[in-house]
């Protein structure tokens, strides 16, 4: 599917980062008229595990199953392999080579998206961890070493989703986390945009969680979000 045939309802990945399977689930049900992606996380996974990943499948919504593999490449390949047939549109992994190799060869149908850097690191966590570049020299290195290895998108801050575009083209997915309308809190966050500035920048999908549910008429909050991805998107180009 090309950016273009993206249906607007699945351009926000809703994030359930929840620890209540049932209150994530009564979240689906709400939101499904209005969001047709949603996000499951470590921490749902955990507490609820397939069943969540069912549910929102029967409901005719697609997933994003956001583990972030990173082991031993037999043991992601494998562990790729047991997400087959389960109605997952997405699964990550962490944008290592062999990790994102190991997930390819899992041949399940799945989509891979290689996830470059965490949008909660900033260049002072990668002087801690001692490389020497900045988040964007990383973030370019892994993308293209992902896509060399055939994998089908990546996960990026929308801060260097421009870049990436100037640089790769348009034949991948980006997956853009991060995401915080005008006036929303970053919490944890440091690398983040607006949904029309990551739009604009040649983001695909958008993760949203925090900032629609906690707000006061989630549907009214989605509808002006959307409408601010439509705008976006009659002024970027295909």
């Amino acid at each position: 599917m090309s950016t273009s045939e993206i249906p607007l309802e699945e351009r926000i990945i809703f994030a359930l980062d929840l620890a209540d399977p049932a209150e994530a689930l009564m979240l689906v049900d709400r939101l499904a008229g209005h969001i047709r992606f949603f996000k499951v996380g470590l921490q749902l996974f955990f507490a609820g595990g397939w069943p969540v990943v069912e549910y929102i499948v029967a409901r005719g919504c697609k997933v994003m199953l956001d583990l972030k593999l990173y082991d031993i490449p037999t043991t992601v390949r494998l562990a790729v392999r047991q997400f087959a047939d389960r109605g997952i549109t997405f699964t990550t992994v962490h944008g290592y080579e062999p990790v994102v190799a190991a997930a390819l060869a899992a041949d399940t149908g799945i989509r891979i998206l290689a996830v470059t850097v965490l949008t909660s690191f900033g260049n002072e966590q990668l002087r801690e961890l001692n490389y020497t570049g900045t988040v964007d020299d990383l973030v370019v290195e892994r993308t293209d070493a992902v896509l060399r290895q055939g994998c089908h998108g990546i996960v990026c801050s929308a801060r260097e989703a421009g870049l990436l575009r100037d640089r790769f083209g348009r034949d991948f997915t980006m997956v853009t986390p991060g995401i915080r309308p005008v006036g929303s809190d970053p919490g944890d966050q440091q690398r983040i945009a607006t949904p029309g500035q990551a739009i604009m920048s040649g983001a695909d999908y958008l993760v949203i969680g925090r900032p629609i549910r906690d707000a006061d008429k989630p549907e009214q909050y989605i509808a002006a979000l959307q409408e601010e991805i439509s705008s976006a998107l009659s002024n970027t180009p295909q």
